[in-house]
C-alpha cells in the first residue's frame, strides 16, 4: 500500500506544480497584454499629436492671394 500511496502523492505534487506553472503563465500573459494595450494607447496619442502638428503646418502654408485692384 505504501508504494501506491507514494505514487499518488507524487502525482498529486506534479499536478499541483503544473497548476502553479499554469497560473504563472496566465499572470505573465495578462501583464504582457496590459502592457501592449497601454503601449498602443501611447502610440495612438503620439501619432494623433504628430498628425495635428502636420495639419497645422499645412494650414500655415495655405496662402490666400490678395485681390488685384482693377
Amino acid at each position: 500500500m505504501t508504494w501506491f500511496s507514494s505514487r499518488s502523492s507524487r502525482k498529486s505534487r506534479h499536478q499541483k506544480r503544473r497548476g502553479v506553472l499554469t497560473l504563472e503563465w496566465v499572470l505573465l500573459f495578462t501583464v504582457i497584454v496590459i502592457g501592449i494595450i497601454g503601449g498602443l494607447g501611447a502610440v495612438r496619442n503620439a501619432t494623433n499629436a504628430e498628425l495635428l502638428d502636420l495639419a497645422d503646418a499645412i494650414e500655415a502654408l495655405n496662402i490666400v492671394p490678395e485681390p488685384v485692384d482693377p
